[in-house]
């Protein structure tokens, strides 16, 4: 399952960030901001029409745009 897939109020651990195509800086920057494998994450609420996603990763409440949050794989 991927991130974006989480509905409102759901709980995920990362499994994965990305495929092959990922760029390394992005893996490193999403890492940094708590997208470790592992980590638990929150869905706060989606935006309609697929815009955004806020979520909550180690106590931080964040936004990522949902074609980068399909790009990270959890588990339920």
């Amino acid at each position: 399952m991927v991130l974006s897939d989480l509905d409102q109020g759901q709980v995920g651990c990362v499994a994965s960030l990305g495929d092959q195509t990922m760029s390394l800086a992005l893996k490193r920057r999403l890492m940094a901001l708590g997208f470790t494998k592992g980590s638990e994450v929150r869905m706060v609420r989606s935006a309609p029409l697929g815009g955004a996603v806020q979520l909550k990763v180690r106590g931080a409440s964040l936004c990522l745009n949902n074609r980068l949050a399909a790009q990270i794989h959890v588990e339920v």
